[in-house]
């Protein structure tokens, strides 16, 4: 049974996995490797609620598995949005394990914290990412350009819901 759960001490070693995968960079900004003490510390403070520290993580949970982690930020309170990020252990794709993560995240944040609009910011070439958004209702709003984590400059489209 697929579920959303807070993160937990036990997930230390697979968000250090998916944190340090250079494969996983690609998606996104480009960061030096994590050490184990400060994912940590990061496990330590993640509970602090989303309207104090405007980001949370949720992870995806696959029958007692954690298979991926879907990522709260930017969360504007007056606004009712906030941005989503994605990203699911390799082994994991290709299952709909996203797109079921993301009917369960639409859900619980307009129950949870108000939320009432979500966006993602994806690189153009994202087309696996692109595809799912577009397919659960999501409309490109925006483009802008971006580096990415080579320093390459990057078209980059930001998708909408608006939550129901």
């Amino acid at each position: 049974m697929l579920i959303l759960r807070d993160i937990k001490l036990e997930d230390l070693d697979f968000l250090h996995n998916i944190e340090n995968n250079q494969e996983n960079m690609i998606y996104g900004d480009y960061h030096e490797p994590y050490s184990m003490d400060v994912l940590q510390e990061y496990i330590a403070n993640a509970s602090t609620p989303l309207f104090i520290s405007s980001q949370y993580r949720y992870v995806i949970d696959n029958d007692e598995i954690a298979v991926g982690f879907l990522d709260l930020f930017e969360y504007d309170a007056q606004d009712e949005s906030a941005f989503l990020g994605i990203i699911l252990d390799l082994a994991f794709r290709g299952q709909a394990l996203a797109k079921n993560a993301l009917v369960l995240l639409e859900r619980e944040v307009l129950n949870k914290w108000g939320i009432k609009i979500l966006r993602a910011k994806v690189f153009f070439d994202n087309t696996v990412s692109i595809s799912l958004f577009e397919n659960l209702g999501y409309r490109v709003v925006e483009k802008s350009l971006e580096k990415d984590c080579k320093g390459l400059i990057k078209t980059t489209l930001i998708l909408e819901k608006k939550i129901k």
